[in-house]
């Protein structure tokens, strides 16, 4: 018998064992409760910026304002809903935005306008 062969056979009749197979288990396990934080934190990060960045929109469709993406303050980005050139409302939120030094002489060409807000179809 080659060895080759040798080796397949080992493997197959691991891979039958009931032993193996809760070791296996075992690992995987393991192995995802190890990544599962690291996965939900990415995970809650990405959500939250959506979030974010939807609750911005809406707020300035409903104001008729403009919003500004990833507006640095106190160095992290920031969704800012603005209304005749002043800041009305931060997502995440921030304390005191009016009197915020980074947003005194904020330059308007960053200012977006909200797109418009999309119909769904209803299904037949």
């Amino acid at each position: 018998m080659s060895v080759g062969r040798s080796i397949t056979s080992v493997a197959k009749a691991a891979a039958k064992n009931k032993a193996v197979q809760g070791a296996a288990a075992a690992a995987a396990a393991k192995l995802a409760a190890n990544a599962e934080p690291a996965l939900r934190e990415r995970y809650d990060r990405w959500s939250g910026a959506r979030t974010n960045r939807l609750l911005a929109i809406r707020l300035a469709r409903q104001i008729q304002g403009t919003y500004s993406e990833g507006t640095i303050i106190a160095s992290t980005p920031h969704y800012v809903v603005w209304k005749a050139g002043a800041p009305v409302e931060a997502f995440p939120p921030v304390e005191d935005l009016e009197l915020r030094p980074e947003l005194r002489d904020f330059d308007p060409r960053l200012l977006r306008v909200p797109p418009p807000e999309r119909r769904r179809l209803m299904k037949r």
